[in-house]
């Protein structure tokens, strides 16, 4: 098992302001069209069981489970981490309820229809939500995943 670490530090926001032009602070947008996130960090209530979650029912891989420090990390395809969760200020605490601050939802892009099909008959009645192009799950903390084809820009 391989670990990357980085330091952290906290966010310097007016530095990071002062990056946009004069009409990207008079315009702002939610989030440019096309633009993707490369991985993302989840706070989790039980950190055994959410790993357990992401590898054994979407076939994540496990590149980092730090129990001692309360943290894991996940991916695809030998990327240092995709999903990165924690439980430094969540630990036996109760799961996300929409409205709260985190993330509600989000997706993950799969290379075809076959990938999406094989993970529904392997989720079973996991599912929460199906139609032709998504399924639907939802975390142990309530956080719901959307898995659909991968979209090309």
């Amino acid at each position: 098992m391989q670990c990357v670490f980085s330091l952290n530090r906290p966010l310097d926001i007016e530095s990071l302001l002062k990056e946009l032009t004069k009409d990207e602070r008079n315009n702002p947008v939610s989030f440019p069209n096309g633009a993707r996130i490369g991985h993302i960090h989840l706070r989790v209530t039980n950190l055994e069981r959410s790993v357990r979650f992401y590898h054994e029912k979407l076939g994540l891989d496990i590149i980092g489970d730090l129990p001692s420090v309360g943290a894991a990390f996940l991916s695809v395809g030998g990327y240092h981490h995709h999903i990165g969760m924690n439980t430094w200020h969540s630990q036996d605490g109760k799961p996300h309820r929409r409205g709260e601050a985190g993330p509600e939802n989000f997706t993950i892009g799969l290379p075809d229809q076959a990938s999406i099909d094989a993970l529904a008959t392997q989720l079973g009645s996991s599912v929460t939500a199906r139609d032709q192009e998504r399924l639907t799950v939802v975390d142990p903390d309530g956080i719901e995943i959307v898995m659909r084809k991968r979209l090309t820009y």
